[in-house]
This record gives structure tokens, sequence and C-alpha cells, in this order.
């Protein structure tokens, strides 16, 4: 008897925008590394991720066309709430791998 190959299965818009809303809050409550530095000594200012919340807001509103949200977490608190929209799986995977990106920074590895 041939055994079935196990299908995977995505996890839903809701599970996925409150699996990265977790992620997102951990990483804000960081600091973002540059070069050889931590961006959180005197002489940078101290860059933070809601620093970058503006660039990364305006680049999921123009490859997904989402409404304007002032916070990453309240675009991502719609998505868990609503029902599940065609695209919210590919915007969910953009600003993934954009947290990705930060958490890679805030190592202090490059991408």
């Amino acid at each position: 008897m041939a055994k079935r190959a196990k299908k995977t299965v995505a996890p839903s818009a809701a599970f996925e925008a409150t699996r990265l809303l977790g992620r997102w809050t951990r990483l804000a409550q960081g600091h973002v590394m540059f070069g050889s530095g931590c961006s959180c000594g005197i002489a940078t200012g101290g860059l933070r991720l809601e620093d970058f919340e503006p660039q990364i807001l305006d680049y999921l509103k123009t490859k997904h066309a989402v409404a304007v949200f002032a916070h990453v977490a309240d675009l991502l608190r719609a998505i868990a709430t609503r029902a599940e929209g065609k695209e919210d799986g590919a915007l969910l995977a953009d600003l993934g791998r954009s947290l990705e990106s930060f958490e890679e920074l805030h190592r202090g590895r490059s991408p």
C-alpha cells in the first residue's frame, strides 16, 4: 500500500497576521544595528523599527493596494480580524520578509 504524501496546508491569514504581529512587537522593542555598531549609541540617535514603519507601510500600500494604516500593528490586527482576502497571503509574505531583514540587522549580520 502506497503512503500518501502529507499535504502542507498554509496557515490562515489570521494566524499568519497574528504571528507577524508578535514578531513586529518583539522587534519594535529592540534596536537596529548597522555595520559594525549598534544604532542605539549616542552618535547615531538610536534607530528603532518604528522609524522605518512609514516606509514599510508605503511599500505595502504601493505593492498590494492596501488601505492607509498609521501603524503596521493596525494593519496586522485588521487582517487577523477580517474575512480572508485573496491578496493577504502575498502581503503577509512580503511583510514577513521585511521583518526577517530587520531580525538579521538586529543580530548584526547582513541579510
